[in-house]
C-alpha cells in the first residue's frame, strides 16, 4: 500500500555524453558489484561501494530515484547521499559534477574502477520530506537497519538492466530477512544476487536480531520478521494472523500463488512519524510494513487487510500492467490511467477475498465497502478517474486518496457487472486471470485500449461503455441497480428506527488494553445518561466484557434482542476516578437516524439473487 505527499519540484539536465556499456574481458555479462557496510556505521550513516560495468565514453552519469513504483509521490533519495567520491582503475580521484538533486556526473568513465558514497536513513531525518516509511530507510546502529535497496543504491544510465552481485557486511547477530536470492552467508557477510537493478530495487532487507516464522502456503514459502523495539511483538503471533489470508489467497487465484516465496518485513517504530502516516508498501516477492509498536490484538485486522492488500498486487500491477510501469523510469516517470486497477481493484480484492473464503461475514464486508462509500464522498467527484490517476503527481495529488475508496469501488462495481451479465459465472477474479494470460510480466498493455481489451477478454461489449462512463467519465457508479440482483440493499439514505448505544466515539488504548472514549461530542439522549467523559473506558455492556476484538459485534447483537424499556448494566471505568469501576443502570431507549450510503443484505432476497450472492460472496 502506498500514500501520496506533495512533490518537490525537480529539473532534468542533458545528458554530457551519451555512452553505452561494455564488458570487461573475460566476462561473459557485464555486472554490478556493491558492497554495503551495515558494521561501522557513523552518524547512522551507511557507507556503499559499488564497482559498475566497465563504460566506453569518457562521462557516466549515476541516478538515484526521484520516485519509486508503488508510492506515486516524489522521493529524491539522492537527498540523503553524501561525501561522493568516483575512483579510477589506478586509485586516482575521478571529477564529479553534481547535476541536480538525484544525478552526478562522472568523468574519466573509462577508467572507472568504483564509486563511494554515503547513506542517511529517512526515518528520524527532518529534511525527509514525508517520505512514507515502508517506503524509506532506517539506520539504527547496534538495532536494525531497513534496507530498502532504491534508497541505498542507485544505477548508471545504461545500466539499469545490467545484473548485480550485492555483498552486505553486518554484526554477526545480525540476520537479513529478504526474497532476494541469497547466494551465501558467512559469519559477518551476507551475498545475494539481483537480476537487474528493478530486481535490487525490488527485494528490501531487514536486518536485525532475527525473529522469524515461516509457513508453507500452496506452492509458496511465505517467512515474516519482525523488528520489536520492546519485544511486544514476535514474529510467530503476526505469522498465526497473515496465515488464513495466504491461504484464503492460494484458493481465490486457482490453487496455486503466483511466486515460490514472499517475505514479511514488520517495522514496529516506538517514535513518532514524520511522514504523518504508517502502512506498507509492496514488492513483488515482498511488502514492508511500517506501524506503531502495539499488541498484536490492535494490530491484526490493519495487518490482515494490508497484507492481503500488497499481496494481491502481485496481480496488479506486477502481473497485469501499462507501459508507464513496464520499463519503470525512477528519474522521469510517466503515470498510467489506470490507478483504479493497480490500487482500487487490489485493495477491493484484499477485502472480497476475506469474504469469499469466509475469513468475516457478508455484513462486515458490506460495512467495509460502504466505509469506502461515505469516504469517496469527501473527495472531488468532478474529476474522472482516469485524470485524477495520470496526474496523481501534480495537478490531482490531494485526491491520490481516492484510489482506495472509490477505486475499490469501481472494481466491487465491474465484478458485479460481469457477474450479473453471465448469470454468476464470470467476475473479475476470471477476468484479472484472463489479462494476466493474455499480457502478464512481460507484456505491458496500451493504456487507451484497456477498455477495449477487457470488452473484448470478458465476452462482454456493455463493460467498455460501463467503464467509459464511471471511470473515465463522473457519471455516479449505480449501486442499487448493480446491488438489487444479488440480495442486497443501497440508499443513497434511510430514515431508520433503532436501540440507541449512545452514539460513542470509542477508541482503543493498547497500554491498558481497553476500549475508551475518544469523544462525547456526538452522544445522543441515551449516551448523556451514561455520564461519559473523554478517556473513560467500556469495560461490559448489558452482562458482557468488550475488547477490540468483540465490541462491534456485542453492540450489534445488544441491538437486535433489545426492546425499549429493557433494563441493563454498563460496567465503566472511571478515568477521573483511577479507573474505579462503575456500573451504570439504564433503560433501553429507541432512537431515529438517517443513515447515509445505506448498504445491507435484503431481509426476505429471492432464492435468485441468493443463488447470484453466492456466486459474488461465498455464503
Amino acid at each position: 500500500m502506498s500514500i501520496s505527499y506533495p512533490h518537490k519540484a525537480f529539473a532534468f539536465l542533458f545528458f554530457l555524453a551519451s555512452f553505452s556499456v561494455t564488458a570487461q574481458p573475460g566476462v561473459s555479462e557485464p555486472k554490478h558489484r556493491l558492497v554495503i557496510d551495515l558494521v561501522n556505521i557513523e552518524d547512522n550513516k551507511v557507507a556503499i561501494t559499488l564497482y559498475p560495468p566497465a563504460f566506453d565514453t569518457d562521462t557516466a552519469v549515476y541516478n538515484m530515484p526521484t520516485i519509486i513504483p508503488g508510492t506515486y509521490s516524489i522521493s529524491d533519495f539522492g537527498r540523503f547521499t553524501e561525501d561522493f567520491h568516483a575512483i579510477s582503475r589506478k586509485g586516482d580521484t575521478l571529477n564529479v559534477v553534481r547535476l541536480d538533486t538525484n544525478r552526478r556526473a562522472v568523468a574519466g568513465a573509462r577508467d572507472l574502477d568504483f564509486i563511494r558514497y554515503k547513506v542517511s536513513g529517512t526515518f528520524d531525518a527532518p529534511m525527509s520530506g514525508g517520505i512514507f516509511e515502508p517506503g524509506g530507510t532506517n539506520i539504527s546502529a547496534g538495532e536494525n537497519v531497513l534496507l530498502n535497496m532504491f534508497g541505498f543504491a542507485g544505477y548508471f544510465d545504461g545500466t539499469k538492466h545490467s545484473p548485480f552481485e550485492v555483498e552486505v557486511l553486518r554484526p554477526a547477530d545480525w540476520y537479513g530477512a529478504t526474497s532476494l536470492t541469497r547466494l551465501d552467508a558467512q559469519d559477518s557477510t551476507d551475498f545475494f544476487t539481483a537480476s537487474d537493478y528493478f530486481e535490487l530495487h525490488d527485494c528490501p532487507i531487514l536486518y536485525a536480531v532475527p525473529d522469524t516464522a515461516s509457513m508453507q502456503a500452496a506452492n509458496a514459502r511465505v517467512e515474516v520478521a519482525v523488528y520489536s523495539p520492546t519485544g511486544m511483538v514476535s514474529a510467530v503471533e503476526v505469522m498465526a494472523e497473515v496465515e488464513d489470508i495466504f491461504n484464503a489467497a492460494a484458493v481465490y487465484l486457482g490453487g496455486t500463488l503466483p511466486v515460490d516465496r514472499y517475505s514479511i518485513l514488520l517495522y514496529l517504530s516506538g517514535g513518532g512519524s514524520f511522514s504523518r502516516g504508517y502502512g506498507a508498501l509492496e514488492h513483488n516477492t515482498s511488502t514492508v510494513f511500517v506501524l506503531p509498536e502495539s499488541p498484536v490484538a490492535t494490530l491484526s485486522q490493519t495487518i490482515k487487510d494490508v497484507t492481503a492488500h500488497e499481496f494481491f498486487h502481485i496481480v496488479t500491477p506486477l502481473n497485469i500492467h501499462s507501459e508507464h510501469i513496464h520499463d519503470y523510469d525512477f528519474v522521469n516517470p510517466q503515470m498510467s490511467k489506470h490507478l483504479w486497477l493497480y490500487e482500487g481493484c487490489t485493495e477491493y480484492a484484499a477485502q472480497h477475498v476475506q469474504v469469499k473464503q469466509g475469513l468475516f461475514d457478508i455484513e462486515k464486508f458490506l460495512s467495509v465497502m460502504r466505509g469506502k462509500m461515505l469516504t469517496a464522498a469527501r473527495y472531488d467527484t468532478s474529476v474522472p478517474f482516469t485524470e485524477l490517476s495520470s496526474k496523481a503527481l501534480d495537478e490531482h495529488k490531494d485526491q491520490y486518496g481516492n484510489v482506495y475508496q472509490q477505486g475499490a469501488l469501481i472494481g466491487m462495481a465491474l465484478d458485479l457487472k460481469l457477474r450479473k451479465l453471465s448469470g454468476g459465472n464470470y467476475g473479475i477474479q476470471d477476468l484479472m486471470h484472463d489479462l494476466s494470460e493474455e499480457y502478464g510480466s512481460e507484456r505491458p498493455f496500451k493504456d487507451d485500449s484497456l477498455f477495449a481489451e477487457i470488452a473484448r477478454l470478458s465476452g462482454f461489449p456493455e463493460t467498455e461503455d460501463f467503464l467509459n462512463r464511471h471511470v473515465a467519465g463522473t457519471e455516479p457508479l449505480p449501486y442499487a441497480e448493480l446491488m438489487a440482483p444479488f440480495g442486497v440493499l443501497y440508499a443513497d439514505s434511510l430514515k431508520q428506527t433503532e436501540i440507541s448505544a449512545g452514539s460513542i466515539r470509542m477508541g482503543y488504548n493498547p497500554r491498558r488494553e481497553a476500549m475508551v472514549v475518544a469523544s462525547t461530542a456526538s452522544l445522543d439522549e441515551f449516551g448523556k445518561t451514561l455520564n461519559l467523559n473523554v478517556g473513560d473506558e467500556i469495560a461490559a455492556w448489558d452482562g458482557e466484557e468488550v475488547t477490540l476484538e468483540n465490541f462491534e459485534k456485542v453492540i450489534k447483537e445488544f441491538k437486535k434482542r433489545t426492546e425499549p424499556g429493557d433494563k441493563f448494566k454498563v460496567k465503566i471505568n472511571r478515568k477521573a476516578k483511577d479507573y474505579k469501576t462503575e456500573t451504570v443502570k439504564v433503560r433501553a431507549i429507541e432512537t431515529e437516524r438517517t443513515r447515509k450510503r445505506v448498504l445491507e443484505p435484503m431481509d426476505d432476497p429471492t432464492p435468485e439473487q441468493v443463488a447470484l450472492r453466492k456466486t459474488w460472496l461465498g455464503q
